[in-house]
């Protein structure tokens, strides 16, 4: 499914490095803020190392993306950064905002028409799409990370 999944992007002009390495190593904060991860978004790390449309305006956060370390442009957890931004002194309004992110995991960010992610709920694996202003209010778009992929090559889920 991956690799059909990856030749679907690619002839999409998605811009594909895959991991030469074939594992998928997430850095130590994100093993202590999320405990488990679905099996086919693991395979997908392991092969890919870096995904982002011609554009550069949608990309897939690989393994390194979620590395905290190093100078990147974007940070993997932009869309909580700015939403506890907003927050600021509002410690209830804190507290909403990284109990929502503990419990989704972005796995694309979007500038397409605004700032946008899609996530993995923790709750059930299913992938969630959201957008500014209110990023925690976001809609179920697909039951699992490999239906999201089905969806994204049938254009039910355009990218």
């Amino acid at each position: 499914m991956i690799e059909e999944f990856l030749a679907y992007m690619r002839d999409g002009g998605w811009d594909i490095v895959m991991n030469e390495k074939q594992e998928c190593l997430l850095p130590e904060p994100m093993k202590s803020r999320y405990e488990t991860y679905p099996e086919s978004w693991l395979e997908f790390l392991s092969a890919v190392s870096s995904m982002v449309r011609g554009d550069e305006r949608v990309w897939f956060l690989c393994a390194d993306d979620y590395d905290i370390q190093g100078d990147k442009a974007w940070q993997w957890n932009e869309w909580e950064l700015l939403g506890l931004e907003a927050a600021g002194n509002d410690a209830v309004w804190s507290c909403s905002i990284q109990r929502f992110w503990d419990e989704h995991l972005p796995i694309i960010l979007s500038l397409e028409s605004g700032y946008a992610y899609y996530a993995i709920s923790m709750k059930d694996d299913s992938i969630v799409y959201g957008r500014e202003p209110e990023f925690e209010e976001c809609r179920t778009v697909a039951g699992s990370f490999e239906d999201f992929m089905k969806k994204v090559m049938s254009k039910e889920i355009q990218l």
